[in-house]
C-alpha cells in the first residue's frame, strides 16, 4: 500500500507541477527576470521567472529520483517534505502583488497535498487511495498550479 501511494503520488506531483509551473512571463522582463532573490519593485515577470525557475529545478532533482524513491518509501516522504520546505522558500521570495496570492496557494496545496499523503500511507488502507480527498487534494494542486499561469500568462 505504502509503496503504491508513494508512487502514484510522486508521479502525480510532478505532471502536476510540470503543467502548473511551465508559466514565465513574456517579452525583455522575462530574459532578466532570472534573479534568485526578489526585488523591492519585483515585476510579474520577474516573480514568474523566479518561482518557476526554482520549482523547476527542484521537480528536475525529484524526478531523477523518482525510480529510487518508489522502492524507498520513507525516503520519497521525506523527500516530499524537503520538496514542501522548497516550494514555501520560493514562494516567500515573490513579492509581486499580483503573483504572490497564486504562490502562496499552490505552496499551501502542496503542504496539505504532502499532509494527506502521510496520512493515507499511515492509514495502511488500500481503499483510502481511492478516497475523494486524495482526488481533491489532487486537484487542488492542479487548480493552483493553472491559476499560477494564468496570472503569469497575462
Amino acid at each position: 500500500m505504502r509503496t503504491k501511494l508513494v508512487s502514484l503520488t510522486t508521479a502525480a506531483i510532478a505532471v502536476a507541477l510540470l503543467a502548473g509551473c511551465s508559466a514565465g512571463g513574456s517579452g525583455s522582463d522575462a530574459t532578466t527576470a532570472a534573479k534568485s532573490t526578489p526585488t523591492p519593485t519585483q515585476t510579474k515577470a520577474e516573480a514568474c521567472k523566479l518561482f518557476t525557475n526554482e520549482v523547476t529545478d527542484a521537480t528536475k532533482g525529484m524526478q531523477m529520483q523518482l525510480t529510487e524513491l518508489q522502492s524507498d518509501p520513507e525516503a520519497a516522504m521525506a523527500k516530499l517534505d524537503e520538496f514542501d520546505a522548497t516550494l514555501e522558500d520560493s514562494a516567500d521570495k515573490v513579492t509581486n502583488t499580483e503573483v504572490k496570492p497564486k504562490t502562496d496557494a499552490f505552496a499551501g496545496a502542496f503542504s496539505d497535498f504532502v499532509g494527506m499523503t502521510k496520512d493515507l500511507a499511515a492509514s495502511k488502507d488500500p481503499s483510502a487511495l481511492s478516497s475523494s480527498g486524495f482526488t481533491e487534494g489532487l486537484q487542488k494542486l492542479e487548480s493552483t498550479g493553472k491559476d499560477f499561469q494564468e496570472v503569469c500568462q497575462s
